[in-house]
């Protein structure tokens, strides 16, 4: 009973992947390989109360895994993981914030609103990547976390290169840029995933 938080360490992902899912496919306006995720809750859009509620839950279930963990004595008491986990709950709540500051729609030039929206969402991808290496440098020396550390490591590797990549076509306008962040939210909720599923089965 003491890893009951691990179960929004599922919750949160799938929740997320089903509101992209569906919130694209409500839209006929809307491509997943152009249009990126804040698109679908920027303001007045088609069933924006929908999307909130949604990527609401999504971040109020990582919010809640993260602090589950950071609490957690049993995986790790050391500053790194400390750390790391703290970097996974200020994601979570950089999330809640982007709710309140919609990204701007890109016919229009850039708002106060637009402005912060692409600064906290600056801020959360960095927060991810160091939430990602901090957790597995704190494993790494543990013989039963291997497969884990090298697969927090490659999923690291793949969030800095997509994302960079993505933040680069959606900056110039490029058709796959949407597809790009997607790889890169994908890759980290995933990574959560596996986190939950391996902290749940560690004794």
């Amino acid at each position: 009973m003491k890893k009951i938080y691990t179960i929004f360490g599922f919750l949160g992902p799938i929740i997320y992947i089903l509101a992209v899912i569906i919130g694209g496919a409500i839209r006929n306006d809307y491509s997943q390989l152009y249009n990126t995720v804040s698109e679908l809750s920027m303001a007045n859009v088609p069933n924006l109360l929908l999307m909130e509620i949604m990527f609401g839950i999504y971040n109020i279930s990582l919010l809640i895994f993260g602090i589950g963990a950071f609490i957690d004595t049993e995986i790790d008491t050391s500053k790194k993981y400390r750390a790391a986990m703290l970097m996974l709950v200020l994601t979570a709540i950089s999330g809640i914030v982007l709710l309140f500051f919609p990204q701007d729609p890109r016919s229009i030039p850039f708002t106060a609103v637009g402005t912060t929206h692409i600064a906290v969402a600056g801020i959360s991808s960095l927060l991810t990547i160091l939430a990602i290496f901090l957790t597995g440098f704190t494993f790494r020396k543990k013989n039963d976390m291997n497969n884990f550390t090298k697969y927090s490591f490659i999923s690291g590797i793949i969030v800095v290169i997509s994302g960079g990549l993505s933040a680069y076509s959606v900056g110039n306008n490029l058709f796959f840029g949407g597809l790009l962040e997607k790889i890169t939210i994908l890759t980290f909720i995933v990574w959560v995933m596996v986190f939950s599923y391996t902290i749940l089965k560690k004794k």
